[in-house]
């Protein structure tokens, strides 16, 4: 970066701290606060076409058969070009165990889908399960979605490929992304002070690794290590009847887990008072979560900030159908049973106009 546009960016933030009407001193904190975030590389439409373009079916059909649909009718997923609509901002959040894009067979935990529209309309959180069926942009065959962070190659991210993958299923262009590490999930709970969860049982899960899942009955104020071991246990017990019995805990729970938790740190961002308070909250995490070059550090300070103001309960959050299935390797997957558009328009009819086709 050049001089000259290295200062132009601090003079934007300070012009956008100094409009919340913060004092110099603070504007630094920002500053600082912001140095250690690590941003990286994310151009999903290069990154497209640096694919080959052999590999990027237009369209895919999956038959999937009674394993999938008991009527035996085919699913089918277009990837269909929707017009950008710079009236809202679409985010790609990830969650997985490693961060460094270096880290060899990466999986994608956690893939979730954040609409803002910038108009003032509810905002929509949709989950992208980690086990569903969707063709792999870098291979070209069918594979579980979560495989994608892996990137392809030199030539494509993981990031960027998680973003292909969901772009060509959803038809919305991806702005931005957040990637988050387990352990950055884990100290972000623990810096705002616990998270409450509320099992209608006792639960537990001696699996969970490294702290095993040991919750009330009822509301409780969770930390770090339990609210991590709450979004991945994958064989919890409940308390019934005096017994501990198995519990469903399919993608679909976890995905409902980690949308909870999402949506109460953001409820907790309103205990910031000022944005000084948010800097700090920065400052200390910003080891544990990686954003995209593209995000400014204005627009990020201003994005973050804003959220304080956001009515989670406003937050529309429709769920993907699905169906279990099997596929030819034996594994357990999941298939869609209906369009993004489709599922995100019967939530929230106000968005059809974000899906209208482009030429």
């Amino acid at each position: 970066m050049t001089s000259r546009a290295s200062v132009a960016k601090r003079a934007a933030v300070v012009m956008c701290v100094a409009a919340l009407g913060v004092s110099l001193g603070t504007v630094a904190r920002v500053l600082w606060a912001w140095r250690d975030v690590e941003r990286v590389a994310f151009a999903p439409d290069a990154a497209r076409a640096a694919l080959d373009a052999t590999t990027v079916p237009s369209t895919v059909t999956t038959v999937a058969g009674d394993a999938a649909d008991p009527d035996g009718r085919a699913t089918t997923t277009a990837a269909i070009a929707y017009t950008p609509d710079a009236a809202m901002d679409v985010f790609l959040i990830i969650g997985s165990d490693e961060r460094s894009p270096d880290a060899m067979s990466r999986r994608a935990d956690v893939i979730m889908i954040f609409i803002l529209p910038t108009d003032g309309s509810d905002p929509v959180l949709v989950s992208i399960p980690r086990d569903l069926n969707l063709p792999n942009p870098c291979t070209g065959g069918m594979d579980r979605v979560n495989v994608n962070l892996n990137g392809c190659g030199d030539a494509v991210s993981g990031p960027e490929q998680v973003a292909i993958a969901v772009e060509d299923f959803t038809g919305l262009p991806i702005d931005h992304f957040v990637l988050f590490t387990f352990e950055g999930f884990r100290k972000i709970v623990e810096r705002i002070g616990g998270i409450e969860i509320c099992p209608e049982m006792a639960v537990r899960d001696p699996g969970v690794d490294p702290v095993p899942l040991d919750l009330p009955g009822g509301c409780s104020i969770a930390d770090g290590d339990q609210a991590l071991a709450w979004v991945r246990s994958r064989h919890t017990l409940g308390l019934v009847g005096g017994a501990w019995v198995p519990l469903p805990t399919t993608d679909l729970d976890r995905n409902q887990r980690q949308q909870d938790l999402v949506i109460e740190a953001m409820r907790r961002l309103k205990d910031l008072h000022d944005i000084s308070e948010l800097s700090a909250l920065i400052e200390e995490l910003a080891g544990q979560f990686t954003i995209d070059d593209g995000l400014s550090l204005t627009r990020a300070i201003s994005t973050a900030w804003s959220l304080r103001s956001l009515d989670v309960t406003q937050i529309t959050r429709p769920t993907l159908p699905v169906a279990f299935a099997t596929d030819e390797a034996g594994r357990s997957v999941l298939i869609p049973q209906a369009t993004f558009e489709s599922v995100v328009i019967a939530a929230n009819p106000g968005l059809a106009r974000y899906f209208e086709r482009s030429g």
